[in-house]
């Protein structure tokens, strides 16, 4: 039977570890795999016995999840910023033109920003209408009917 050398089975360990955070989310099983690496530094630098080795394993995996968890979250998932008013709340102030018939209540379809949208209006609308687009909510934006005196954005 051969010998693999405890340097290189932590090794291979930690390679395991960082395979399993892709494919399990939490962001913490990415710090066993550290923790694994720093073992294979340590029996890489001197001679330990398994159980130090398993100590120093679980030292450095809970050390590095409680000290670099948050601080690297921030790096690699990022942060959430809230806005003050929500999406649907400010006023959107741009153009469209009408590709599918307003009825109301029933919604329509309009183009603006280079894609299509679910559209409704307080009055029937007709396709090839430029109208204006004055609120989005969600996915679905309410819109009415470009006046003359109001110019095309």
């Amino acid at each position: 039977m051969p010998h693999i050398s405890p340097v290189l089975a932590w090794f291979l360990v930690g390679i395991a570890f960082y395979i399993v955070e892709l494919v399990v989310p939490g962001f913490v099983i990415f710090f066993f795999g550290i923790g694994a690496w720093c073992t294979a530094l340590v029996a890489y630098l001197t001679d330990v016995s398994l159980s130090t080795q398993l100590l120093i394993f679980l030292a450095a995996s809970l050390a590095t999840l409680i000290l670099l968890r948050t601080y690297l979250q921030k790096i690699f998932i990022g942060r959430f910023q809230l806005d003050e008013a929500p999406p649907q709340a400010q006023p959107v102030a741009t153009t469209g033109v009408v590709t599918e018939d307003i009825f109301p209540p029933a919604p329509g379809k309009v183009k603006y920003g280079g894609s299509y949208w679910t559209a409704r209006a307080d009055e029937p609308i007709s396709r090839g209408t430029v109208v204006k687009v004055v609120q989005q909510e969600n996915l679905e934006v309410r819109v009415h009917p470009l006046s003359e005196t109001e110019e095309v954005k």
